[in-house]
């Protein structure tokens, strides 16, 4: 079993001294041995002390360099950075733990925690979306290399939220593009949006915002199909009426265009 649950073995001295410390008294840390100090130290962590769980565990990984309990030491640093919102520090320690101790029972979890430093740095959908991608395909490789993991349903509802926030961008793209009158452009954004994130709510307007387009460049015949798709997949959408009745436009406009043509051949 791991070195964590060994704690429970301390020293009476150590158990003393970790409660002195919460009533103002300061522990001599060169008589501790390597759990000891690991016990401190995280004690300091589940007391919300994330700057001096740093220095504490650093001072670990320096001191007791090659002892066993080194693995759970690089972990909780990584915990710690993670605990003060230095996310990208965060990142680098639990890439340390996975690579310098890949055997370790942390591995699982430090693997999807990077993707969820990533997550928290994850910007808005109009602002940059480096992030959201890094967590993306973290949180994806993560779920192929530990599919079996307790956290792989919360890796799973994360990937749902990033793959939406980029629909979203893609959405405010061509969402730009439509009110520019630049239609073309417009389609080609809520084209790729409907192909990579159909799945997702932004995809139901990209649906009938790229069936608009197409009518408003006149492609009729084209708007019809895509106003149909967007009515029997969102029959419960606000825009449902608007559709059925573009659909009714569209279609009167084709029978005028009909009758037209047929009357210039009998002509």
């Amino acid at each position: 079993m791991k070195k964590v649950v060994l704690i429970k073995g301390l020293s009476l001295f150590l158990l003393v001294s970790v409660l002195l410390v919460g009533c103002g008294h300061k522990i001599k840390r060169s008589e501790l041995n390597a759990e000891e100090y690991f016990a401190y130290a995280k004690s300091l962590l589940d007391r919300g002390k994330c700057f001096s769980a740093i220095t504490e565990f650093t001072a670990m990984t320096l001191k007791y360099a090659g002892d066993p309990i080194m693995d759970d030491a690089q972990f909780y640093l990584a915990e710690s950075y993670f605990c003060n919102k230095e996310y990208l520090i965060a990142v680098s320690e639990y890439q340390k733990l996975t690579n310098d101790f890949p055997n370790s029972p942390y591995v699982q979890e430090a693997f999807y925690k990077i993707g969820l430093c990533y997550f928290k740095l994850s910007l808005r959908p109009e602002l940059d979306q480096e992030y959201t991608t890094l967590a993306l395909r973290q949180f994806q490789n993560f779920i192929e290399a530990f599919p079996k993991s307790k956290f792989r349903q919360e890796a799973e509802d994360k990937i749902f939220k990033l793959r939406t926030k980029l629909a979203k961008k893609l959405l405010l793209g061509g969402d730009t593009y439509r009110k520019m009158g630049i239609y073309d452009s417009a389609i080609i954004y809520y084209d790729i949006l409907l192909e990579k994130y159909y799945d997702t709510p932004p995809a139901e307007m990209a649906l009938f915002w790229k069936a608009e387009c197409q009518y408003r460049l006149k492609k009729l015949n084209e708007a019809i199909a895509t106003f149909t798709v967007f009515t029997e997949k969102y029959k419960n959408s606000r825009r449902y009426r608007a559709a059925i009745n573009r659909i009714k436009k569209i279609q009167g406009i084709l029978n005028e265009i009909e009758a037209s043509n047929s009357k210039q051949h009998k002509g």
